[in-house]
């Protein structure tokens, strides 16, 4: 049996969700998202581009941070799905 795949949106949701509680190191993030590291690196690139993450070097070691506005879209999309019934994200 083919297990379900994630849609895209979801993903990047996750990745968000994941940052909530800090900054975290690429293969940190890959685990707690459940993704590749190559996947993480695709995803994290579309965040990147729109805002809602920023990656910077800190102590020789590259972190991801949430930005203000990715913590609002999360906010908004996790009211959304809790509105329509559709569980917490």
């Amino acid at each position: 049996m083919l297990a379900k795949r994630r849609p895209d949106v979801i993903i990047l949701l996750d990745i968000l969700a994941a940052l909530l509680d800090g900054p975290k190191i690429p293969t940190r993030l890959a685990q707690t998202a459940n993704l590749s590291y190559d996947n993480l690196v695709r995803f994290a690139t579309i965040l990147e581009s729109n805002k809602l993450v920023e990656r910077k070097s800190d102590e020789g070691h590259e972190l991801y941070f949430v930005t203000p506005e990715g913590l609002m879209l999360h906010e908004e999309f996790r009211k959304n799905l809790l509105r329509l019934g559709a569980g917490q994200l």
